[in-house]
């Protein structure tokens, strides 16, 4: 009788660690379809950011790669306004405080290459981009995104145990 107890005992407690540790999320439509959103908007700010991005490390530009920096920037300009009116999180300053660093950034960029003849134009350039992956970073570690997250699954949480 107590062998018969003590494998149902361990066996409820198996199955319930199991339970427990691959619990689904459920997310309501509305929210699923923001995330989407805002997921396209941020797609079309990393194909602009990795357009200029491209062009770093030069030591020269020409015309149509100033023409580029400046269509990139005016773009990350409009993205980011349209972000922070939609999907602004007041309860959230350090996003906040990102996303006006990466309008600002990209607002540096597009007069750097409106005023592309000076001298200094190009490390100006540089130093933006440079401002820009790094506040994409710091924001992306603040919402735990990442962007590759094949690169970074998951170990499974530990289920402590039962008393």
């Amino acid at each position: 009788m107590y062998r018969i107890l003590i494998v149902l005992c361990i066996f409820l407690y198996i199955f319930h660690a199991e339970v427990r540790g691959e619990e689904p999320e459920v997310v309501p439509a509305e929210q699923e379809k923001e995330k989407s959103e805002l997921a396209k908007l941020m797609s079309e700010i990393d194909t602009n950011y990795k357009a200029v991005e491209v062009m770093s490390g030069w030591y020269k530009y020409k015309k149509k790669h100033w023409k580029i920096i400046l269509e990139s920037g005016q773009n990350m300009v409009l993205l980011t306004k349209s972000i922070r009116r939609k999907f602004s999180r007041p309860d959230d300053w350090t996003y906040q405080e990102l996303m006006e660093k990466m309008q600002i950034a990209a607002k540096e960029m597009v007069e750097i290459a409106k005023n592309s003849d000076k001298e200094g134009s190009l490390e100006d350039t540089q130093w933006q981009v440079r401002l820009l992956r790094r506040t994409c970073a710091k924001c992306h570690k603040h919402l735990d995104i990442h962007i590759y997250p094949q690169l970074y699954k998951k170990k499974p949480k530990e289920v402590p145990p039962v008393p």
